[in-house]
């Protein structure tokens, strides 16, 4: 159908030039006459009129444009068929990848806009969220000393070890420990062969003690003895002499009898003492076996089988033991927001090392003051953290970024997910206006996973109507809802 576009590039090109000879147009030879026989002026008849063939230069330019122009037909009636196609393609409801045409028509034509499925979006009021970064910590973390020194026997543990509450962490060598706690069982034995005290469960009555009846009994002669004196004394049968001696034999005997009792009561002390003892070397020998004292995860081992182990002020720390069910979540809120923050609220948060799933967790400690370097207020969550196959989903250290939804309330735009299309927090939709598809950049908030909404941010009032499927038109195609 260009048949005549390559004919007269063809002619052009093969036009066939003029020779040298040939004379050039109106020129006149000298002495010829130039008047007719009746007198009048005569000019020659002109030659034939021959095209003067373009220089080489000239002919490639033509040819060139030749071909553009043929090129130019070709494509605009390429461009009109595939449009008239992507138009028809559009109107049966399939994503159409053809061009649509332009003009002071287009959009205009209700009959030629593609039926689209479109959905509006909505502006409702909706808990304020606050954005916050924190980082996850144990909920107890100790590092776990010796009571007790001496050569490290056995190591239990190893660091990621899972133990329970009362589980051997670390084993000393308790030979000495051992010998301590038997000389002081024996102390024990002695002072209570001492006092006559037997392991029938017993009281303890120190005047039932030998050494306290003797006293006793003395004393009660002394006492009888000075009773008799001092009658015959009223009867002026006896002298001043045997009366002072009386008296005197009578508190002699009075205070052995006192001391007696004194040094009974004495010795049941100490043997209650020596028991007390021996109780605390007995827990010497227990303490040489150092048990967890919470169920945890051994996060470092700080000793090995050999070492020498400390007690007492520069005690040495053998395990350090971390519990992690529940963790602790510590966020910082700043000022302006401290209002709004109670116990009971629930926090949202994500971690890297799981980026596609959230976790939550519930508000159980607030500050009661705001730091003065940053004037920002902390708070902590409790974060329950499930074990699966023996190890934890979250481990203290990690770092979070959450969202604490407020008490007060804001009007917020949303937007179905499927009618958006972003890239990080901005992203495009496409807004019916007039009957005419419209591109429109949005800025994304939060994702309400339980309506399938988006917040927007910026971009919409929540009054437009958006095309359901961004991904089948373009800026500017005509839509029929």
């Amino acid at each position: 159908m260009f048949e005549w576009e390559s004919v007269a590039v063809s002619t052009i090109a093969t036009k066939k030039p003029a020779t040298a000879s040939e004379p050039p147009a109106f020129e006149r030879k000298d002495g010829d006459d130039n008047r007719s026989k009746s007198g009048a002026k005569e000019y020659p008849a002109p030659p034939p009129i021959t095209e003067k063939a373009p220089p080489s230069g000239v002919r490639r330019r033509l040819l060139i444009a030749g071909v553009a122009v043929v090129a130019a037909i070709a494509a605009w009636n390429v461009r009109g068929w595939l449009g008239t196609r992507g138009q028809d393609t559009a109107a049966n409801g399939k994503a159409t990848l053809g061009f649509v045409a332009d003009g002071p028509n287009a959009g205009q034509d209700a009959s030629s806009a593609a039926r689209i499925e479109t959905v509006c979006c909505e502006a409702v009021d909706r808990n304020e969220t606050l954005r916050l970064t924190g980082t996850l910590t144990a909920d107890v973390r100790s590092s776990v000393a010796s009571n007790v020194s001496g050569l490290a026997a056995e190591v239990f543990v190893d660091r990621g070890s899972v133990v329970r509450e009362g589980e051997p962490l670390v084993q000393i060598d308790a030979a000495d420990a051992k010998f301590k706690y038997a000389e002081g069982l024996a102390m024990v034995e002695e002072l209570k062969a001492r006092l006559g005290i037997t392991d029938d469960g017993s009281s303890f009555d120190p005047l039932e003690l030998p050494e306290v009846k003797l006293a006793k009994a003395v004393f009660e002669q002394a006492q009888r003895n000075l009773d008799r004196v001092q009658r015959l004394a009223e009867k002026k049968v006896v002298s001043q002499d045997t009366i002072e001696q009386a008296q005197t034999e009578y508190e002699l005997a009075l205070n052995r009898h006192l001391q007696a009792l004194y040094q009974s009561r004495q010795a049941y002390q100490a043997c209650k003492t020596a028991q007390v003892r021996a109780e605390i070397l007995d827990k010497a020998v227990k303490d040489t076996t150092i048990l967890a004292p919470f169920d945890g995860w051994v996060a470092e081992k700080l000793v090995d089988k050999g070492e020498q182990i400390s007690a007492g002020m520069q005690a040495t720390k053998v395990v350090t033991l971390v519990k992690i069910n529940p963790l602790r979540l510590s966020l910082t809120v700043p000022q302006q927001s401290i209002a709004h923050v109670q116990k009971g609220q629930k926090v949202r948060f994500r971690v890297d090392a799981y980026p596609n799933r959230e976790f939550v967790g519930t508000v159980q400690f607030v500050a009661p003051m705001v730091a003065d370097n940053n004037r920002s207020m902390t708070i902590e969550a409790a974060v329950p953290n499930e074990i699966k196959d023996g190890r934890p989903e979250l481990i203290p250290g990690l770092f979070v970024t959450a969202e604490l939804k407020l008490q007060k309330t804001q009007p917020k735009v949303f937007a179905p997910l499927s009618a958006v299309q972003w890239t990080g927090e901005q992203g495009r939709v496409f807004v019916v206006r007039d009957g005419v598809a419209r591109e429109q950049v949005v800025q994304i908030g939060e994702i309400d996973r339980d309506s399938n909404k988006v917040e927007i941010l910026s971009g919409l009032n929540g009054k437009e109507t958006l095309v359901a499927r961004p991904g089948q038109v373009r800026d500017g195609v005509p839509v029929r809802p």
